[in-house]
C-alpha cells in the first residue's frame, strides 16, 4: 500500500513537471489519407510544428493554453483552417483539410517555383 501511494504521488508530480501536451492527426477531407508537412501553429504560444508522414503532429509543451486559444493548420494546396482549442478538442484531435482549387490561368511555373500572375496597378505620371 505504501508503494502504491508513493507511485501515485510520483505520477502526479511527473505529469505536472512535463506539462500539457497537444497532439493530433491531419488527413485529407476527401480521401481520408494522412497529410505530411502540414504547418500547425499555436498563436498564443508562438510555436509551430509540422505533421509527420503519418499525419501526426505533436507539441511537447503546450502549457497555459485556454479554450479560446487558436490553432492554425496551413499547407500549400489545402485551405487554411483556424480552430479554437475547444473546437479542436470537440473533433477528437482529428483534423480534415480540404483541397484548395487554383485558377491555373493566373499561375506560372518558373524555375520550379509558382509565380502568381495578376493585374498590377501602375501609377501614371
Amino acid at each position: 500500500m505504501k508503494y502504491l501511494l508513493l507511485f501515485s504521488c510520483f505520477l502526479l508530480f511527473s505529469a505536472n513537471f512535463y506539462g500539457q501536451r497537444l497532439y493530433g492527426t491531419i488527413s485529407d477531407a476527401e480521401t481520408d489519407q494522412p497529410i505530411a508537412g502540414v504547418n500547425v501553429f499555436i498563436k498564443s504560444l508562438k510555436k509551430g510544428v509540422t505533421s509527420k508522414n503519418d499525419g501526426v503532429f505533436y507539441f511537447e509543451q503546450a502549457d497555459g493554453l485556454k479554450k479560446e486559444d487558436t490553432i492554425l493548420f496551413n499547407m500549400v494546396g489545402y485551405k487554411t483552417r483556424t480552430l479554437t482549442l475547444e473546437e479542436y478538442e470537440s473533433q477528437n484531435n482529428k483534423i480534415k483539410l480540404s483541397e484548395e482549387q487554383f485558377n491555373s490561368s493566373k499561375l506560372l511555373k518558373s524555375s520550379g517555383r509558382i509565380i502568381s500572375i495578376g493585374s498590377t496597378n501602375k501609377n501614371s505620371e
